[in-house]
């Protein structure tokens, strides 16, 4: 393989009636397939060498017991650090950056704090008047049906559910700020 590609100009050709349908002559089209040999032939012998360079380094991966778990790893982490030195990263880490110290991205996130605080202790407080009032029901179960007795297990249940889950997430997210 020489490295050099030659560039074969070939004049086409005008059948009789006004229509060529390659527009080659037939010498320009033998000269045209006889290139592509070439080229097809330097394509495979550059495959073989690949496939030998390839093969070769395997074998020195092997020697320094470098498995293929640690070459990946390798790769990923160096691929990391060209996509953390890329100009795109850059530009789009530092305006993610003059976002989050904004004047709007702080007033929203406040907001947002506050709005869950308010909702964590309305739930809260609505949580603690359920339980109160699902504790004097059931002083005076004696007197409730088997039917509403049901009703109201699956009522406090699905209360403390809720209020597990909306309550203790709140405060997470409440405590993390956002």
């Amino acid at each position: 393989f020489s490295g050099t590609t030659s560039s074969i100009h070939f004049s086409s050709r005008i059948t009789e009636n006004g229509c060529s349908p390659t527009g080659l002559s037939l010498e320009d089209e033998d000269n045209l397939r006889f290139e592509l040999s070439k080229v097809d032939d330097e394509i495979q012998t550059l495959r073989q060498v690949l496939f030998a360079k390839e093969k070769y380094a395997a074998d020195i991966r092997r020697q320094l017991g470098m498995s293929p778990l640690s070459n990946i790893k390798q790769n990923l982490s160096k691929g990391w650090q060209e996509v953390q030195t890329s100009a795109p990263y850059l530009t789009a880490s530092a305006t993610l950056d003059d976002i989050s110290h904004s004047n709007v991205y702080m007033r929203t996130r406040d907001g947002l704090s506050h709005a869950g605080h308010v909702t964590s202790a309305a739930l809260s407080g609505m949580g603690v008047a359920l339980t109160r009032r699902l504790a004097e029901m059931r002083l005076t179960a004696s007197v409730i049906s088997e039917d509403n007795k049901c009703s109201v297990v699956v009522v406090f249940f699905f209360v403390c559910f809720f209020y597990n889950v909306l309550i203790l997430n709140d405060h997470s997210i409440a405590e993390e700020g956002f």
